[in-house]
């Protein structure tokens, strides 16, 4: 079996069998960050650029698979859902997540419960709209503007939230954190996108007696194919590409995405694994207030759907983004902006989130009867 195999293999498997491993770094995590309680505490700058650096190669690899520059067309005809999306992303589950926040005693901890459920979805969450066969662009619109949102929302109700339960905490370094932690990825992600777009566009031009890379109704075939004809198909050849690309890519950088995040998942635990095994209530409390928050989004969805008559297809787009949020922007703002122990909501919502989108997936029979043929 070659190496590439290998690795696709490997994607596959983390993939399926994801919520076990995410468990299994917890667990492991656990034993190992107690008995080394020291090294973190006399550590915290290092830990700290640790955590910053797991956090961005997590979020880079999402970042590049999130096309961004042709939702404009989606937003024109989506005025309304897009509007409704946006109050539950924004407004209904950070809400909900501050009062909630409000029962846990540790302050640092329920601040970032409020940064787990402010920071915005990733293209990773496009995945399950693809497996619902809820409408994709419609998902990526929601996701750009939940990225672009995020930026100044995240800040906001942070902020807002710690001078509730009086923690000062400087405005200008949650703004940093945040564009730091978000902005960044997005940006090179993109760049990176792009920048494979082009090179491969320029080889096509190249290419005198080659055809497309794959079969398109408008692209034109065949063994001659002069400048002309290729010009005034740039467009579906441009995509063609993408599509070809963005397939051949994805197992690469998902299994990018899915090593780090376990092992940034670990080590948040890890550090602060002495208070969660001394203070086991406070995990339990975020485990619990989560599925609240999952309740309360889910029956948002629900009553808009029967509401406004929304499509199964556009309520499966807005469910996910809705529902999966990224917590590695949540972890990096945490430990940057706020502390360390900040970021163990960041650590235990993962462990519960894919289990909510599968069950979420498994009842889309129930979905399609409620919603608009």
């Amino acid at each position: 079996m070659s190496a590439k195999s290998r690795l696709l293999r490997l994607a596959e498997h983390l993939r399926e069998y994801l919520l076990l491993y995410v468990i299994l770094s917890i667990v492991i995590a656990l034993p190992i960050g107690y008995y080394n309680a020291g090294f973190f505490k006399t550590h915290k700058p290092l830990v700290k650029e640790i955590i910053l650096t797991l956090a961005i190669l997590t979020l880079y690899p999402s970042m590049v698979q999130l096309k961004s520059e042709k939702f404009g067309s989606e937003l024109k005809s989506k005025v309304k859902e897009t509007i409704v999306a946006l109050i539950i992303i924004f407004i209904i589950a950070p809400l909900t997540a501050m009062y909630l926040a409000g029962f846990i005693t540790h302050k640092s901890v329920a601040i970032g419960f409020v940064a787990a459920n402010s920071v915005p979805a990733s293209s990773a969450s496009i995945a399950y709209v693809l497996l619902a066969e809820g409408n994709i662009e419609f998902a990526t619109l929601l996701a750009v503007i939940s990225i672009i949102g995020a930026l100044f929302t995240v800040p906001a109700y942070i902020g807002w939230f710690a001078r509730s339960v009086a923690v000062n905490v400087p405005l200008k370094v949650l703004g940093e954190s945040v564009g730091l932690a978000l902005l960044t990825p997005y940006i090179l992600g993109q760049l990176t996108r792009i920048y494979i777009i082009k090179m491969r566009a320029r080889k096509i031009l190249k290419q005198k007696n080659g055809g497309f890379p794959c079969t398109r109704e408008r692209v034109i075939e065949g063994n001659r194919i002069s400048i002309a004809e290729i010009m005034s198909h740039i467009e579906d050849a441009l995509e063609c590409i993408e599509g070809k690309l963005g397939k051949a890519v994805k197992p690469y950088l998902s299994l990018s995405t899915m090593i780090t995040m376990l092992i940034l998942i670990g080590f948040l635990i890890a550090n602060k694994a002495y208070l969660l095994i001394e203070k086991p209530g406070i995990a339990l409390q975020i485990i619990g207030f989560q599925l609240v928050i999952y309740a309360v989004v889910i029956a948002s969805l629900i009553a808009v759907t029967l509401l406004l008559r929304l499509t199964y297809e556009d309520h499966m787009g807005m469910a996910f983004i809705s529902i999966t949020k990224n917590e590695s922007v949540a972890a990096a703002v945490s430990v940057m902006a706020i502390g360390s122990a900040a970021a163990i909501p960041a650590a235990l919502v993962p462990a519960i989130q894919p289990v909510i989108a599968i069950l979420y997936l498994a009842a889309a029979p129930l979905i399609r009867r409620i919603a608009r043929k």
